[in-house]
């Protein structure tokens, strides 16, 4: 399961290790990007390995980063570590200590672009210990842990399953699934999470997520750790056509009649709508392994994941708020993907909570 540095996906060449180096704790690659030195602008892509980060600098000439894969870290002297992800920037002042590297648990790469090339030197002040790195990551990683535990271990942990699964982030999706388990939840339940998000995310994004959680449940095996299999989903006991079991689930579900008029894409192509009805919310919601709740925060989770989906988000955070889930359990859940995913997974379901809330 554990990624290297040829299978960690990122836009830019790799380029030369450069590590061991003073200046570096822990495993380090540097590619040269800009190649016309009359342009004037030196670009590099920094590869760092899980917990690899530079020590503490500054520039004379100032420095731009831009994040562009992975999860890493960047401080300034006297202000907490920010957690960058891909499409980040930094604009670094000149002469101000900072450093910046990988996550603990993840692999990262950034361009490093020098600004006032004819001038900039970088002066290399002192490695950024373990402890001291270990504390400013986890606060950074704990920042929303009080607020957080509006939601259960195992809402959590569903929350973080399905926003990496709907990003389709296989990189961090294992330590989600350990999470999983480590919370109760037994392979069927969690598998039930993954079968879940096809409807949301797509097959490949369903599938792949399943691959994972396969070989992470086969290499647990192997350490000798047994995974409770647990319980299949009760057989459907209704015997009315699935349109008709799937509308009823979503009137329960949402509080909106089933004789209300049909709009939008219901209207315009009636056929998605009657396999929203017959599939999604039959073949799917009654499947008893998870709740309606928890089947929710599961699926705004994904669409967080994918993103760009802010109706579908409005939707289906309704829906919540109409199941009991409340605006501050809502928010844990956008806590959650902001820390895994970033603010831009957050931040536009943020406002979609304070349209949601402010008009109740």
């Amino acid at each position: 399961m554990a990624q290297t540095v040829e299978t960690f996906r990122q836009p830019y060449p790799v380029g030369q290790k450069i590590s061991p180096s003073p200046n570096f704790s822990g495993e380090v690659w540097l590619a040269p990007l800009s190649g016309q030195k009359e342009l004037n602008v030196p670009m590099f892509n920094v590869t760092f390995a899980p917990a690899c980060r530079n020590s503490w600098h500054l520039h004379t000439g100032g420095q731009i980063l831009i994040a562009t894969a992975g999860i890493g870290y960047y401080q300034e002297e006297g202000k907490p570590a920010r957690r960058l992800f891909p499409g980040d920037m930094v604009e670094i002042p000149v002469g101000v200590a900072h450093w910046h590297g990988a996550a603990p648990d993840s692999w990262f790469a950034h361009i490093a672009i020098e600004c006032n090339p004819e001038t900039n030197k970088a002066t290399w002040i002192r490695l950024v210990s373990d402890a001291e790195y270990a504390e400013v990551t986890a606060q950074s990683v704990e920042r929303y842990a009080e607020a957080n535990r509006t939601l259960n271990d195992r809402e959590q942990a569903i929350v973080a399953i399905a926003s990496y699964t709907g990003r389709g982030d296989l990189e961090h999706l294992p330590l989600a699934l350990t999470g999983g388990l480590k919370a109760g939840m037994t392979v069927n339940e969690i598998n039930e999470v993954l079968i879940h998000a096809y409807a949301y995310c797509g097959f490949p994004r369903s599938l792949r997520a399943i691959q994972t959680f396969e070989a992470l449940i086969k290499t647990r095996r192997e350490q000798g750790i047994e995974d409770t299999a647990g319980r299949e989903a009760s057989p459907v006991a209704n015997n009315a056509s699935r349109y008709e079991r799937g509308r009823d689930i979503l009137v329960e579900i949402s509080g909106i009649s089933a004789d209300t008029p049909k709009t939008g894409y219901a209207a315009f192509a009636p056929t998605i709508e009657r396999f929203l009805k017959e599939h999604l919310f039959a073949d799917l919601f009654e499947r008893d392994l998870l709740t309606y709740r928890e089947r929710e925060l599961a699926t705004v989770s994904i669409l967080a994941g994918v993103g760009g989906v802010e109706p579908m988000a409005t939707g289906h955070m309704g829906i919540c708020l109409h199941l009991g889930i409340t605006p501050e359990q809502l928010t844990a859940l956008l806590n959650i993907v902001e820390t895994n995913l970033g603010p831009a997974s957050a931040t536009p379901l943020r406002e979609v909570l304070k349209n949601l809330t402010t008009k109740k």
